[in-house]
């Protein structure tokens, strides 16, 4: 009795054993063919040189591109239903600059993504007013907002405006921005909107 129990038990743990076997399937079956390795972080958008020349098309403005990859930290906009998110590490010319551009449906969506924001701004979550001047990070950034596009930058050292607008023209955006935020590192957020095709102040007298 005891030797056909052991018996039994065996058949049955054979049993199962290619039971399991038959339901595993491999992992290189199921995916895509590729040959990236997995281990590493996932972050590289621009991998062949034809890609990175249209980029630097596209960003020539601010000088050489010397790399571009994913940005994936999360920022507060996103949780308002953008239609669509491109964000991007851009290396130009040595220096690195976040770009994040949300796209809206329509201008109340961006409004709410905005202001909602600027109640919650930064890594400590700082409350700015339209108008006032503070420091909200250490970094600098810009912030460009129309009826449709909410476009943040950041880097470390100070972002060059000037060929940030050309880009902006370029792009069809400069002259329809109804709210531009820029800080230098560790500076004060200066207002900025555009009255008669001309980059103005904002003055909270005239809000």
């Amino acid at each position: 009795m005891k030797y056909f129990l052991i018996l039994t038990l065996g058949l049955l743990a054979v049993a199962c054993s290619s039971e399991t076997k038959e339901e595993i399937k491999d992992l290189n079956d199921i995916l895509p063919g590729s040959e990236r390795d997995y281990d590493k972080k996932d972050a590289v958008v621009v991998e062949e040189a034809d890609t990175l020349g249209t980029y630097q098309n596209r960003f020539a403005e601010l000088g050489t591109l010397d790399s571009i990859s994913a940005y994936d930290e999360d920022l507060f906009p996103d949780r308002f239903g953008p239609k669509a998110i491109e964000k991007y590490q851009l290396s130009i010319a040595g220096e690195n600059v976040v770009f994040v551009k949300w796209r809206f449906s329509d201008s109340a969506r961006v409004s709410n993504a905005l202001f909602n924001w600027l109640d919650c701004f930064g890594p400590k979550c700082k409350s700015i007013r339209v108008a006032e001047e503070r420091n909200l990070q250490s970094k600098a950034f810009h912030v460009f907002a129309n009826d449709s596009v909410l476009i943040y930058l950041e880097s470390e050292n100070r972002l060059d405006t000037r060929n940030w607008d050309k880009y902006f023209d370029k792009s069809g955006y400069e002259l329809e921005w109804d709210f531009i935020m820029e800080q230098t590192p560790k500076g004060r957020v200066r207002w900025f909107t555009y009255q008669d095709e001309e980059k103005t102040p904002v003055k909270k007298e005239i809000l």
